[in-house]
């Protein structure tokens, strides 16, 4: 186990703490963007990602997570102020469940998909420290 799967395994114990929240990588804003899938629901999911940036695929993964799990998804360069919009589509389990389009208006450098426990998906976008 690596510090960040400790670390995201000891705060899905505690309620308060929400675990997209450390789920990334720790580091600074030349750092790379690291994407994990991140399954809080209780049955194991089939995620597919791919991310394109501008006109460049940048991370194309499937990966089978387990229940209560984190799988790491990839890493991208970081942003470098060029201003392309980055395109993340998402399927789950062989389904389309999540298109997503976003220009970075703040500097970030973990963008994780996240499976809720009640079978939803999301992006979670932040700074890890």
């Amino acid at each position: 186990m690596n510090r960040r799967q400790f670390v995201v395994a000891s705060a899905s114990a505690c309620a308060c703490v929400p675990v997209a929240a450390l789920a990334g990588c720790v580091g600074g804003r030349g750092d790379s963007i690291t994407m994990l899938a991140v399954n809080q629901d209780d049955t194991s999911h089939r995620i597919t990602v791919w991310v394109v940036r501008g006109e460049r695929l940048r991370v194309a993964e499937t990966v089978d997570v387990a229940p209560g799990d984190v799988e790491r998804l990839g890493e991208m360069p970081p942003d470098g102020g060029s201003g392309d919009p980055y395109r993340v589509t998402v399927r789950m389990d062989g389904d389309p469940v999540l298109v997503r389009e976003f220009r970075p208006d703040r500097w970030f450098n973990q963008l994780d998909v996240v499976v809720s426990a009640d079978g939803t998906v999301e992006l979670s976008r932040a700074r890890a420290a």
